[in-house]
């Protein structure tokens, strides 16, 4: 008979723990607790849940936990039970929450050693959760619940009537199925109404687009932050935003007319890429510097925030960008360039500007961020000295 290894006893004296995972965090907005823990609370929840949603596969989710609890109870282990939620409408929050929960109810339980987890989930969404709770303990098994049932005509129908409900009114999906379709079916006809139709089809797909790019490459939440910070920017410096803004739209219309006539003037060749890069790419660099300057340098230089060297950073690369599009192309145009190789780059001083500029950005970067450690350092020996100073009676 074969002797266990190291790893299968380990394994063994592991406590299991059983994570149902509800991502949206449906147990909290009907119950009022987003953690449950323990094999009572979880057997209250799934009465107290299943009488006002009988039909919600969180409830099934429950009971396969419930049920695998159980089993392991039968083995001999001592597993822990939990329940937790996420968030409503922020994927990247649930996540952060679900974490921080399982660790309180970790804590709670007085579990200090590595546990192993077996997540329970009604959905694919869930998956991600096994990489969140890795710095938790190690990941032993993951079950989906799927409910198996008998549908007729009308069952399926009502199948899809419920699904479309929620990519109607949940805001994780509506935005995907209504939001983003129905702002480019908007801009197609408000374009079609004044007689612009191919011009509408290129801005409806243009959209479309966008919107796929964003979700692919997960830039919704930069973007939102960025939002956010603008529209804080228009409430607190209405003058500058507006005026920054104002500039930014000239250069970039100003930037793409330049481009248009330079690609008509030369087609799509090497000249047209020099005209191009002379004129069109240093008037947008340009407007985003002045930008930078206008909406963010001038309002911290009154208010003396430190982060004002980052907009300086940003605009420094943007004007050695400038200038080092301008140099490429004029030498292509002034030396009558026939082919792009890559001493075009070294010989024009394209490369070295924008070394350049990207140097003295990272330059100003460390630099804040220095001032800033600087400042922490400084707000703890306050706090140290104000501790020492203190009688011996107030620090006890």
């Amino acid at each position: 008979m074969a002797r266990p290894t190291d790893e299968e006893s380990r394994r063994k004296t592991r406590i299991p723990v059983i994570v149902v995972v509800d991502i949206d965090d449906d147990l909290g907005q009907v119950l009022g607790e987003s953690l449950l823990v323990g094999e009572e609370s979880v057997k209250r929840a799934i009465i107290e849940y299943g009488e006002k949603r009988p039909t919600d596969p969180d409830v099934n989710a429950l009971l396969v936990g419930l049920n695998l609890y159980k089993r392991f109870l039968s083995e001999g282990r001592k597993p822990l039970l939990i329940a937790v939620g996420g968030h409503p409408t922020d994927f990247l929050r649930a996540q952060s929450l679900i974490r921080e929960r399982v660790r309180e109810a970790l804590e709670t339980a007085g579990i200090k050693e590595e546990p192993e987890f077996y997540i329970v989930s009604d959905g694919e969404d869930e998956f991600v959760i096994s990489q969140v709770l890795r710095e938790l303990g190690s990941i032993a098994g993951f079950k989906r619940v799927i409910v198996e049932q008998s549908l007729d005509i009308e069952g399926r129908y009502l199948l899809i009537l419920k699904y479309l409900k929620k990519a109607a009114f949940d805001p994780r999906f509506s935005k995907y199925f209504l939001g983003i379709p129905g702002l480019a079916i908007t801009l197609f006809a408000l374009l079609s109404i004044v007689g612009k139709a191919s011009i509408a089809a290129k801005a409806a797909a243009l959209v479309l687009g966008l919107a796929m790019v964003f979700r692919g490459f997960n830039l919704e939440e930069p973007f939102e932050n960025w939002l956010e910070s603008f529209l804080s920017g228009l409430r607190e410096r209405p003058h500058l935003q507006f005026g920054g803004l104002a500039i930014l739209l000239i250069a970039v219309s100003a930037s793409i007319i330049t481009a248009r006539n330079a690609i008509e003037a030369y087609g799509y060749s090497l000249f047209g890429f020099a005209e191009v890069s002379r004129t069109s790419m240093p008037l947008l660099l340009v407007g985003i510097a002045t930008y930078v300057l206008i909406a963010g340098v001038f309002y911290k230089l009154v208010y003396e925030d430190e982060s004002m060297l980052n907009d300086i950073a940003i605009i420094m690369a943007s004007i050695f960008a400038a200038i080092a599009f301008y140099a490429l192309g004029d030498y292509i145009e002034s030396y009558h360039v026939n082919e792009f190789t890559v001493n075009i780059l070294v010989d024009s001083g394209f490369m070295q500007l924008m070394i350049s500029g990207t140097g003295i950005a990272a330059i100003l970067e460390m630099a804040r961020r220095v001032k800033k450690r600087r400042s922490e350092h400084a707000g703890e020996d306050e706090d140290l000295a104000q501790e020492s100073s203190l009688p011996q009676s107030e620090q006890r």
